[in-house]
């Protein structure tokens, strides 16, 4: 039979675990290794932007690392933010990039990422013009809102989704979620960017919203 003692240093014991538990489940993702599958390479550590340099149109808000995602914050002023890979060079054809976003604040683009493709760049859109434009920006000369990928549904703030592109030397493929949001054979298409304006590289951004990146990987394609 326990005593009152032996009842009350039951109970903290067990509020104790409890508290461990809770903690461990709460820990920021920062302070946990982020397990990256066999092949493929993490453009994110979860701890530092190494590797990213900062992008902006006329705003003086600057993406930041909390809680082991990567924020690109809405402008305060001007209308993009964004990161541009620097690191170590990446394939231009025959890859898969892989990573999960979600749109905090704001109802447009909340993480587009242009990407290189053979000897030119293209952008993949999703929540775009208002928040319901899906799409590739550009093909022969029309974007995301006007060429044979465009699609129109809309994405809800604070949701994760899996993002998922496959690049390879004739066609171009995205699911956003549970949506194919890209399927083209790109044979006789001229891919490129919307503007000139745009940044060129391994571009990770966001208009007019606030939105988050995490697990953000790239696979060369064998």
């Amino acid at each position: 039979m326990k005593t009152k003692k032996g009842k009350s240093i039951t109970l903290i014991a067990a509020v104790c675990a409890v508290i461990a538990m809770v903690s461990w489940e709460n820990r920021s993702q920062d302070e946990q290794p982020i397990d990256v599958p066999e092949g493929w390479e993490s453009l994110f550590d979860g701890k530092t932007l190494t590797g990213w340099k900062n992008i902006n149109r006329g705003g003086q808000d600057q993406p930041y690392i909390r809680n082991g995602v990567i924020v690109l914050p809405m402008g305060t002023y001007g209308i993009m933010t964004g990161l541009c890979w620097v690191g170590d060079s990446l394939p231009t054809d025959n890859y898969t990039v892989y990573y999960e976003a979600r749109r905090v604040t704001g109802s447009d683009i909340f993480a587009g990422l242009t990407f290189p493709y053979q000897d030119s760049f293209a952008s993949l859109i999703f929540g775009g013009w208002g928040g319901i434009v899906n799409g590739l920006s550009s093909i022969d000369g029309y974007d995301a809102s006007g060429n044979e990928t465009t699609q129109l549904f809309s994405f809800r703030n604070n949701q994760w989704l899996p993002v998922t592109l496959r690049v390879t030397s004739d066609s171009i493929r995205a699911i956003v979620g549970s949506e194919q949001v890209v399927d083209i054979a790109t044979a006789g298409k001229y891919i490129h960017l919307r503007s000139d304006l745009l940044d060129t590289g391994f571009t990770l951004w966001t208009y007019r919203s606030s939105g988050e990146i995490r697990n953000l990987r790239i696979k060369k394609n064998y």
